[in-house]
């Protein structure tokens, strides 16, 4: 349960990454249960998922540094 909350809390505290988190939260999710009825194309999808958040996280971090330096 402090999982949860600790995850609302980041999710509140970034809104402008909160479909990414939740994202990247799935793709974990899809991997941590175990569940891989579908086979390794299911593992593989969430990885994309994991991975693809994870890329735009960065991305939007590296366009917030240039925005920054910019306006300085």
């Amino acid at each position: 349960m402090k999982i949860a909350l600790i995850l609302l809390e980041l999710i509140n505290g970034y809104k402008t990454y909160a479909s990414v988190i939740l994202a990247v939260v799935s793709g974990l999710g899809m991997i941590l249960s175990k569940d891989y009825g579908g086979g390794i194309a299911q593992i593989f999808q969430a990885l994309l998922v994991v991975f693809g958040g994870t890329t735009v996280v960065s991305m939007r971090h590296a366009v917030a540094k240039v925005e920054a330096r910019q306006a300085a």
